[in-house]
C-alpha cells in the first residue's frame, strides 16, 4: 500500500459504503473532505483440488466529494500501470477501462494522472477489468466421503492467502446438499470467535459463517449428512458447487494504487481531508466438488 500523507487518512469505517457518508460538519460549517474507494470484485472458479480454472477482477474507483467551489483535482495512479497490452512482470495490467465524462486524460499516458472537477454526489472516476493471474485471497479444499449408503461427510478446509495483518470480514461458505438430505450438522475446528453454521432445510444447503478470518490461517468444517434414502449416482453430483462470500478491507489483489490526490489550484485556502480505502469483495467465488 502507498504511504499517505497526514491529510490522506485511510477510513476505519471499512464496512460503511461511501454512499451513506455525509459531509462532516464542525461548528455548523461543512468540512472539506474527499472520500475515495478502490473496490475490486473477484470472479474465481476453482477445481476440487484448489486450482484456479478461471478468474478476473471487476474494479472501480468510486469518489464522493464535499469540497466547496468544486476545485480541479489531480488523481495519480501507479506509474507502471499498463492498459490493453501485456506488461512486464510486476506491473498492473488493465485489460480495458473507461473513465467518467468529467475526467481529463491529457496527462494519463505520460504520468498516469487524471484531472477533473468532481460532480455533485457519488460517481465512478474509473471502471476497469483485469484477467491477468492474481493471488486468490481464499482457497477451498473439499473432500467427500460416503460413510454408509445413507451417510455422507464433507470435509472443508479454507485457507486465507492474504497477509497476516489483513483479514476477511463476514466470510460465508455455502454448500448445496443433495435433495434427499434428511438432516445435516457440522463440526468446526478450534474455538475461533464468530464462527457458526446453519442448515437451511428448505433450501437443502449448509452455511458456514466466520466473522473475522485472519490472513495466513486455515479453518476447517466437517459436514455430516444423513439421507432419507440410499445414495445413488446422482447424489454426489447434487453436492456443490461451494460458494464463498467475503470482504477484505484495506487490501486489493491487483496492486492498483492511488499515489496521491491533490487540488490543482494551490492557491486554495484549505487543505481537505482525504479518506482513501481499498476493498476487495467476492462476486462469483466458486469451487467445484
Amino acid at each position: 500500500m502507498p504511504h499517505m500523507n497526514p491529510k490522506t487518512t485511510p477510513s476505519t469505517a471499512v464496512h460503511k459504503p461511501i454512499t451513506t457518508v455525509t459531509g462532516a460538519r464542525t461548528g455548523g460549517k461543512q468540512r472539506n473532505e474527499i472520500f475515495v474507494d478502490i473496490i475490486e470484485r473477484l470472479n474465481v472458479l476453482f477445481s476440487p483440488n484448489g486450482y484456479v480454472l478461471n478468474s478476473n477482477i471487476d474494479g472501480c474507483i468510486q469518489m464522493k466529494s464535499y469540497l466547496s467551489g468544486q476545485p480541479e483535482l489531480r488523481l495519480a495512479l501507479n506509474e507502471d500501470l499498463v492498459v490493453g497490452t501485456a506488461g512486464n512482470f510486476g506491473t498492473t495490467v488493465l485489460d480495458d477501462c473507461n473513465f467518467h465524462d468529467c475526467v481529463n486524460l491529457e496527462e494519463f499516458e505520460s504520468g498516469r494522472i487524471l484531472s477533473f472537477h468532481p460532480p455533485d454526489g457519488e460517481f465512478s472516476v474509473l471502471n476497469y477489468r483485469i484477467t491477468a493471474e492474481f493471488r486468490a485471497p481464499f482457497r477451498v479444499f473439499p473432500n467427500i466421503e460416503e460413510r454408509s449408503p445413507t451417510r455422507i461427510e464433507i470435509a472443508l478446509l479454507v485457507r486465507a492467502d492474504i497477509p497476516e495483518k489483513k483479514f476477511g470480514s463476514n466470510v460465508t461458505v455455502t454448500v448445496p446438499l443433495p435433495r434427499n438430505t434428511a438432516s445435516a450438522s457440522a463440526e468446526l475446528s478450534g474455538t475461533g470467535p464468530g464462527q457458526n453454521t446453519e442448515y437451511v432445510a428448505a433450501e437443502k444447503r449448509l452455511v458456514w459463517s466466520v466473522k473475522k478470518f485472519v490472513g495466513g490461517t486455515e479453518m476447517s468444517c466437517l459436514i455430516k449428512i444423513n439421507l432419507d434414502s440410499p445414495a445413488t449416482a446422482n447424489t454426489r453430483r447434487e453436492i456443490g458447487p461451494i460458494a464463498l462470500g467475503f470482504e477484505v478491507p484495506m487490501y486489493n489483489v491487483s496492486n492498483l494504487e492511488v499515489r496521491y490526490l491533490r487540488i490543482s489550484d494551490q492557491g486554495k485556502s484549505y487543505n481537505p481531508y482525504r479518506w482513501v480505502r481499498y476493498v476487495t469483495q467476492s462476486s462469483s467465488y466458486v469451487c467445484r466438488v
